[in-house]
């Protein structure tokens, strides 16, 4: 079993033992949505089977997000923890299970115009949460990379002083839908392009070396 520890709605598991890897979690692999709502229907299968790869690269990964749940309107620790557990056993059965969950307001956040100003960025929440989980796992920030699909996302991650990645995602919900069920990624979409680009970027990014992605797709292919 591994080492796993779970505080409120967050969840800290130690799987992997390279570099780190920080998604935030809506927009990568949740779809954005014209109505704002999240549907498990609605999960990247592209992103996921990368997400599989970085396993089999023994990567630390893991989300980073808001409270929010499976509506447009439903935030709350209740609601981030029930869509948290629901994710985390649909990537745990298909080989992604991620090492760690995290919500932005986990970290306190000071209000006051003075705290506001303060020069240290990293106690507002999202810089907040992206230096909870480097010290949770003791990684330096050149180990570090953070995936984002957000102005503030990214902004939290320059806070913390570690490398950011764009991803961008922009398929349509009518789209999604169309997709949903299937399990096997369709290697010629825009959305597979984009997420191999992300692979390919976070690989270069953390210095892993192109023999150690070969010797991991040998094994990961001799598995399929």
């Amino acid at each position: 079993m591994n080492n796993h520890s779970k505080y409120a709605d967050s969840i800290f598991r130690r799987i992997g033992s390279t570099g780190l890897v920080i998604f935030e979690r809506d927009g990568t692999l949740l779809r954005k949505t014209p109505s704002g709502d999240r549907k498990l229907g609605d999960i990247n299968e592209e992103f996921v089977e990368m997400l599989r790869h970085l396993r089999h690269l023994d990567a630390r990964f893991g989300f980073i997000s808001d409270e929010r749940g499976m509506d447009a309107g439903a935030y709350g620790r209740s609601e981030f923890a029930t869509l948290t557990e629901l994710l985390d056993a649909l990537l745990r059965v298909r080989g992604a299970i991620p090492d760690f969950w995290v919500a932005w307001s986990d970290v306190p956040h000071a209000s006051g115009t003075d705290l506001h100003r303060r020069a240290h960025r990293q106690q507002e929440p999202g810089a907040g949460a992206i230096f909870r989980v480097i010290e949770r796992y003791g990684i330096g920030k050149k180990e570090t990379v953070f995936i984002g699909s957000s102005t503030a996302g990214s902004l939290a991650a320059n806070d913390a002083g570690v490398s950011v990645i764009e991803y961008f995602n922009d398929r349509s919900e009518g789209t999604a839908q169309s997709t949903a069920g299937k399990h096997a990624p369709n290697l010629s979409s825009p959305e597979a392009t984009e997420v191999q680009r992300l692979r390919a970027q976070i690989q270069a990014t953390l210095g892993w070396s192109i023999a150690g992605e070969l010797n991991c797709g040998q094994q990961y292919g001799s598995q399929g």
